[in-house]
């Protein structure tokens, strides 16, 4: 072979080599980023969002009792809803997306269920998960604090460890950042890969961080590749709701909306926090927990959110709200602590940190237990009047415990 002829070859490996590094994200005719999302009412229905190429126009799912073999004639089948999206950032390569999203309906409440998603000759796998009960009867779930970075190398194993040691999780809970760099679709491909089948498994929930915004902008992804319950305030679809799980209300505050609430008197502060008043005055649970990123306390000497305590602390301490789960300050801290000593009711405060972005934690009064540089989760579990809390580090050291309980 002549010299320039080889050289040609060699320049068409490289270009073609680098066009498949580029495009290692783009999606293809068959399904991928299969996830499962909480609905309003976890015990008779779930919601499924998968992710092809745009010469897919159909969302179906396939979906049966679980059985010890699967039998394809036996499924049941729903329709869902496709769109289009097309993701720019940076130097990235374009990636135009349909995103395929259903809501299941009429599940039997604490049944095991197996579906796939596509269409004929193009399907996803068989995947199994189990409704929540409708009488109040144990349950546990995965709590993280931000993953954000070196998703795919790194924290992968954080939630690889959480499955692990708890594969019958009812469902996994994010306090924001997801990902480091709101709109780029790369970090995305990482968070899918790192979850990988766990997430068509086991539903999850999610609340935003200021990293999950560019400026005030959500990340386009966000409500694309999730759905989430829309149950909350005008204009906060996705990111403000609650869901009710077996005996336990569960509560999305979105404080990354509002540029970190320094902005005390944003529509959205005022707004969630009348939302917040109701949906806590109408509670028939016996549990309350409460997710948002930014925490009412923060473990970090410089930082304070104090406008996020003056403002739905209140109201929290009124409804004597149980738990709050927090990310943001990438250390971890836990206390139960009041600003008003007179309301008669303490809330237990959690901060904590999943994936490897770490900052040193203070020394603050409000913390019963503090640690730095751990990637950590936290497996929680709400047994009739007693709540089990335990951290663990990425390698299944136990970090941190505690038990809240109430009386008949």
């Amino acid at each position: 072979m002549k010299h320039n002829q080889l050289l040609l070859l060699t320049c068409i490996f490289i270009l073609w080599g680098n066009g498949m590094k580029a495009q290692v994200n783009a999606p293809s005719i068959i399904p991928d980023r299969v996830i499962l999302n909480l609905t309003e009412d976890p015990s008779t229905s779930v919601a499924v969002t998968w992710r092809t190429d745009t010469t897919v126009t159909n969302a179906v799912v396939e979906i049966q009792p679980a059985a010890p073999m699967i039998d394809a004639k036996a499924s049941k089948t729903f329709s869902g809803k496709t769109s289009t999206q097309k993701y720019s950032w940076g130097e990235e390569p374009e990636i135009v997306s349909h995103h395929h999203s259903c809501i299941i309906t009429g599940l039997k409440p604490g049944k095991k269920y197996a579906y796939r998603v596509g269409y004929p000759d193009h399907w996803s796998e068989w995947f199994q998960f189990q409704t929540a009960s409708d009488i109040a009867s144990p349950f546990s779930f995965i709590y993280f604090g931000d993953p954000q970075n070196d998703l795919k190398s790194r924290w992968s194993r954080v939630i690889r460890a959480a499955y692990r040691y708890q594969p019958d999780c009812h469902f996994m809970l994010y306090a924001g950042d997801l990902i480091n760099r709101a709109g780029t679709d790369r970090e995305w491909h990482e968070w899918f890969l790192a979850g990988s089948f766990i997430y068509g498994m086991v539903p999850q929930m999610m609340t935003p961080g200021n990293h999950d915004y560019n400026d005030l902008t959500l990340d386009p992804h966000w409500n694309k590749q999730f759905t989430l319950p829309a149950n909350g305030p005008k204009g906060l679809e996705g990111t403000c709701y609650v869901v009710d799980y077996n005996n336990l209300r569960l509560i999305s505050i979105d404080s990354a909306v509002d540029s970190e609430l320094e902005n005390e008197n944003g529509w959205q502060m005022q707004t969630q926090k009348a939302w917040l008043d109701s949906v806590l005055r109408t509670n028939t649970r016996k549990w309350v927990i409460v997710t948002t990123h930014l925490p009412f306390y923060s473990p970090k000497a410089n930082r304070d959110n104090k406008v996020l305590r003056n403002n739905f602390q209140p109201i929290l301490e009124k409804y004597k709200v149980d738990l709050v789960l927090t990310g943001h300050d990438h250390s971890y801290g836990r206390g139960k602590t009041t600003d008003n000593p007179q309301s008669g009711h303490e809330v237990m405060y959690v901060v904590s940190v999943s994936g490897p972005k770490m900052y040193e934690a203070g020394d603050k009064d409000w913390m019963e237990r503090s640690g730095s540089f751990k990637q950590l989760f936290q497996a929680i579990t709400i047994d009739n009047n007693e709540l089990i809390y335990k951290s663990f580090t990425a390698d299944g050291e136990l970090f941190d415990e505690f038990k809240l309980s109430k009386n008949e």
